[in-house]
């Protein structure tokens, strides 16, 4: 079993800055505690350009046929991103390859640590990712979300409910759209 190391120069871990060679010692030591042998090592520096990083070289080494089984070792979620969503990105196109992504710190899988920690960011997350959350945890129970349409009302238990005397004119307006063809 092989491991690429990924490393990225002013990466963070837990807000501290980690240099390169801090994370060049986490990665083999977390190589020789798991028996991987290491294969390669790749590194993107502050002033590299876009088309000479060192990610882009690793997608290309892990696109090779004569890789077998690798994993994909970093010194943490920092080094794919400086926020979440660009390490969500960078994690999803490694492991879009087959690969997957270890964490050396921890010896996890770097995408539960993702969604750990995308989901205990409770603060600092702005409102509207909080109201979209909150909608989503009641369109899972089943309950209305906003006003109901014409014809219903909401029950006791947020539940959607079917008023008797809308419901007519409803289900007269289906008839003729589905049977006479009239649309709406």
């Amino acid at each position: 079993m092989k491991a690429v190391g990924y490393f990225v120069e002013g990466a963070r871990r837990n807000k501290a800055r980690r240099p390169v060679g801090e994370q060049n010692r986490a990665f083999l030591d977390f190589c020789s505690e798991h028996g991987y042998e290491v294969a390669a090592t790749f590194l993107d520096t502050e002033d590299q350009e876009p088309e000479d990083s060192g990610f882009r070289q690793m997608l290309h080494f892990l696109q090779r046929e004569d890789r077998g089984f690798t994993v994909v070792v970093i010194d943490g979620l920092g080094a794919l991103g400086q926020d979440l969503g660009r390490a969500a990105l960078k994690l999803l196109t490694i492991e879009n390859l087959g690969v997957q992504v270890l964490s050396a710190h921890s010896g996890r899988e770097a995408i539960r640590e993702l969604v750990g920690t995308w989901a205990d960011r409770g603060e600092g997350t702005p409102v509207s990712e909080k109201v979209r959350t909150a909608m989503r945890r009641k369109a899972v129970k089943g309950e209305v979300l906003g006003r109901p349409p014409y014809g219903y009302r909401v029950g006791p238990r947020r539940r959607l409910e079917l008023v008797p005397e809308e419901g007519i004119v409803v289900r007269y307006i289906f008839r003729l759209y589905l049977q006479e063809a009239m649309g709406i």
